[in-house]
């Protein structure tokens, strides 16, 4: 039980609000007279601990407190207290993983940080996971019991930014969106009220948050629908430079022939801007490993090899091997993505002038040791039923999964002095290859909102009904635009 009161929160709350002004400090006061244990203030190791967790450089801003919440009702405690001060910006943090700096923290604000909810409950049918929990404690929580579920293909991500942004995982070709697979969001409105969404309960709210980010309260928990799975067959092979255009070729192939439901992954470009060499590769699984490799045979069978890494293990070794990668050397990282049809030249084409730029791009800003990739995967199917719909705009007799394609273009590198012009050539990366998909007729309108620049609209590329819905959700659950206005960070309806 907290010390003050709701009624003694209000009051200090409201004469407070006069002389806040843009003054963080004050809310921080506020929330340490009420979650003393729960904020982090700087300079502490806790706060510096915090600060440090995020996977990429450019997310270590510095909040004037940091909240780290232990329960929902520490949550709707921090909501409650921060919307009374109207003027105190703050972000909410999963797992950190999302690279648009200001979207999982923010400066001169507040972060809730929910990495101390991170409880996973497997019960029957359904893990209860808690916001602050990374894919690798689902995996390391259900594989024991030889379940799984529709998570993360790396463990170090977090489970809150994925699941509402979608999610993609292992399973996604034969069973959706991993979104698609919550049965219930437990989350902390603007009111502060704690509340369930589900098919029964607000399916409004249920519908929106699947797709629709941070624009509608702090989800608290995610109950996820479990099922029974074995070991995956899956892993990173390297190819030797000249191996790109087979492996472009490889890949078109595959999204243009008979659609596998066991097959996963994407195809990697990789610039080394140090060493000025390329380096293809494919991330590829397949989950009914007794048939391997089905259509995978396509791409596993391009040459010259440098590296074979495939396996068979469970999805919670794949994922904790490619966590490992990515905390190795913490560096600064920034993407964008679009989305097309396949067609017999377009990956070749846009390779073409991702090859052609990227080496100079890369020795302009040299002093930054830089480097680049371009990554193609596919989207998963849309839910079936259209009883529990999610937000991305795909009817149910859509088959996005079997000709389009969406790609990431990334730019890793370790000087912040470099950080505008890479954000440059993102935009304009994006928008040569959105040039020639429009030119041969193959440009789709969907975004992938886990792998959207801050400069993208993702939620636009729904459709204007879907954004129209997102909207009335956000207007009906958020009057008052608490998570439009002060939660500055996120891509925004309004």
């Amino acid at each position: 039980m907290h010390l003050l009161t709701s009624h003694h929160l209000s009051w200090i709350i409201f004469s407070t609000v006069a002389t806040c002004k843009g003054f963080p400090t004050l809310a921080c006061n506020l929330l340490s007279s009420v979650l003393s244990t729960s904020v982090l203030l700087p300079e502490s190791e806790a706060y510096n601990a915090s600060i440090t967790s995020y996977p990429f450089l450019n997310l270590r801003l510095h909040p004037t407190c940091i909240v780290r919440p232990k329960t929902a009702q520490d949550v709707s405690t921090a909501v409650n207290l921060l919307r009374g001060t109207e003027c105190t910006k703050f972000a909410i943090r999963g797992g950190g993983h999302n690279a648009n700096a200001g979207f999982n923290n923010v400066e001169d604000g507040v972060t809730i940080d929910m990495q101390s909810i991170n409880a996973v409950e497997v019960g029957k049918g359904v893990a209860r996971v808690g916001a602050g929990a990374l894919w690798q404690d689902v995996y390391d929580a259900v594989e024991p019991h030889n379940l799984t579920v529709l998570g993360g293909r790396i463990g170090a991500v977090g489970v809150a930014g994925f699941l509402t942004g979608g999610g993609i995982s292992f399973f996604s070709p034969e069973r959706g969106w991993a979104c698609d697979a919550v049965l219930n969001f437990e989350i902390v409105l603007a009111s502060g009220e704690i509340v369930n969404a589900n098919a029964t309960s607000r399916p409004d709210l249920f519908a929106a948050l699947k797709g629709g980010q941070n624009n509608f309260g702090v989800v608290t928990r995610f109950d996820l629908k479990t099922f029974p799975h074995g070991p995956i067959w899956g892993g990173k092979i390297g190819f030797a430079p000249e191996a790109d255009a087979a492996l472009n070729s490889a890949y078109t192939k595959f999204k243009m022939e008979k659609y596998d439901p066991y097959a996963a992954g994407w195809i990697t470009h990789r610039y080394n801007g140090s060493t000025k060499t390329f380096a293809p590769s494919s991330t590829l699984w397949y989950t009914r490993p007794e048939l391997k490799p089905g259509a995978l045979g396509l791409m596993t069978g391009v040459g010259p090899r440098v590296m074979n890494g495939m396996q068979t293990a469970y999805a919670g070794e794949m994922t904790r091997n490619y966590s490992r990668i990515v905390r190795a050397v913490p560096r600064r990282t920034i993407w964008a993505t679009t989305t097309f049809h396949i067609s017999p030249t377009i990956l070749h084409r846009i390779h073409a002038v991702w090859k052609e730029i990227v080496p100079k791009v890369c020795e302009t800003y040299a002093y930054a040791s830089p480097a680049a990739e371009l990554t193609f995967q596919s989207l998963p199917p849309p839910p079936r039923n259209q009883s529990h719909p999610n937000s991305f705009g795909f009817a149910p007799s859509e088959a996005p999964e079997r000709d389009l394609v969406f790609l990431q273009v990334v730019f890793i590198f370790m000087d912040a002095s470099a950080t505008t012009g890479f954000e440059n050539a993102l935009k304009e990366f994006i928008k040569m290859f959105e040039d020639l998909t429009e030119e041969e007729g193959v440009r789709h309108k969907y975004l992938y909102l886990n792998f959207a620049a801050k400069f993208q609209d993702p939620l636009a590329g729904y459709g204007e009904e879907r954004m129209e819905r997102l909207r009335k959700v956000a207007r009906k659950y958020d009057p008052n635009g608490v998570f439009q206005k002060q939660v500055v960070g996120g891509f925004k309806l309004f």
